[in-house]
């Protein structure tokens, strides 16, 4: 098979699906842990924490009216005294916007609610009975909106991720129900055929080694056994929802060197997992990823450290799904011929292993406008190439030989 013209159309591609990121709060307050959604008007919503020290946090909103390109002016909404955080919202289907925080206003850290009927003036209505005395921490709401008008909520309870249901118009469960012993940032979606799946991190080491970790049911009671999603030993604030094309998506934070940056995996059966995809490559932490989907795009929003630990900016990034069909169509790659590239992402040189049908393949690196930086030519099935005179960034390598066409992405950080 030859493929003709085949980078042009991968870079188009590529800048297409993923745009540069919008800043939705920036300048030098400490703004994370966002939570966004689309309300029945059509407008963008995300409240997240601002929090200067880590103990004195108050909840902020935004809303955008172009889909994500601007963001109003952030206006505060739940401010009191000590720290809250962990925030949860959804739109009811009266259109009144329910809120769920954590806060420490009264003993340890419980779970609070308000209401409010255009998502800038709330009524704070207190703790939510979860069956917890006001001394047992449990805190990191996670909260989805059924069908039926009902609520399921996630959270981090004194022994790990737990669950609770609200029927509609009805009041929370106390059964205090654990689904995932020593389970971190717990969140909970459930598919549209009747599945639910919990996400959550949980120690698999030493007291900082932490991996992702998902688990299934179909009535909220009786759940799969846990399936790990990582394995670097560092990964963490898993975040799942339902792609376009059924399938379930999850989004997390994974540290490789230097910093955090936000991956990606999707399962149509929640057993089998394609590889993990990278979303972020940057220096800087990017963590506490949150998305919902709309018809073919992703609207994702996530935590970006400016100066860690006390300045983050809220980020927001639109971009296209493709799905499983599209996916496979996208990778363009002749399956004669073999190309890897590693260490990826690379800080200094980059090993390629090549395998074409014929002699002296020629190897180019373009950036992600298309330009050609460097070719070369070699009979050698395995080159290596100096790659820190590149700025940090995503590159494309073509290794092409008669009707071989090879490409692989990769990624510098120095």
């Amino acid at each position: 098979m030859k493929v003709t013209n085949s980078l042009p159309v991968v870079l188009l591609l590529c800048c297409i699906l993923h745009a540069d990121p919008v800043v939705v709060s920036g300048g030098p307050e400490n703004d994370y842990e966002s939570w966004i959604t689309r309300l029945r008007d059509h407008r963008l919503m995300l409240i997240f924490c601002r929090n200067p020290d880590w103990e004195s946090g108050d909840l902020y909103v935004t809303f955008s009216h172009d889909s994500g390109r601007t963001w109003d002016s952030a206006v505060a909404i739940i401010e009191d005294t000590l720290n809250q955080s962990t925030v949860s919202f959804v739109q009811m289907p009266d259109d009144t916007l329910r809120l769920w925080y954590a806060s420490n206003e009264i003993d340890d850290y419980q779970i609070y609610t308000a209401f409010s009927t255009d998502g800038t003036v709330w009524n704070k209505q207190g703790p939510v009975d979860l069956g917890w005395q006001p001394w047992d921490r449990h805190y990191d709401p996670s909260v989805i909106l059924e069908h039926d008008g009902s609520l399921t909520m996630s959270y981090r309870g004194p022994d790990g991720g737990y669950i609770a249901h609200c029927p509609a118009a009805g009041t929370w469960d106390t059964a205090k129900t654990c689904v995932a012993p020593l389970a971190y940032r717990p969140r909970i979606m459930k598919h549209s055929n009747g599945t639910y799946l919990y996400a959550y991190h949980r120690r698999t080491g030493g007291p900082y080694d932490y991996d992702i970790f998902v688990r299934t049911s179909t009535d909220r009671l009786n759940w799969s056994d846990s399936v790990r999603l990582t394995f670097n030993l560092n990964s963490h604030d898993p975040f799942p929802n339902e792609t376009p094309d059924s399938a379930y998506l999850v989004y997390y934070a994974k540290a490789e060197y230097p910093a955090y940056n936000l991956y990606r995996r999707r399962s149509f059966d929640a057993i089998n997992w394609e590889p993990e995809e990278q979303i972020t490559v940057a220096s800087n932490n990017n963590t506490q990823p949150h998305f919902f989907c709309g018809s073919n795009d992703i609207y994702l929003a996530w935590a970006y450290a400016v100066n860690y630990p006390y300045d983050h900016d809220v980020y927001f990034e639109r971009s296209l799904y493709l799905g499983a069909a599209e996916k496979t169509t996208c990778e363009i790659q002749n399956r004669a011929g073999t190309l890897d590239v590693y260490p990826n992402p690379c800080a200094d040189v980059l090993t390629v292993c090549s395998n074409t049908r014929e002699t002296l393949p020629t190897h180019t690196i373009y950036d992600v406008q298309g330009r050609v930086l460097y070719t070369s030519t070699t009979q050698l099935p395995a080159s290596r190439y100096d790659v820190r005179w590149l700025p940090n960034g995503a590159y494309f390598l073509e290794v092409s030989s008669g009707d071989d066409c090879l490409i692989r992405r990769f990624v510098v950080i120095h």
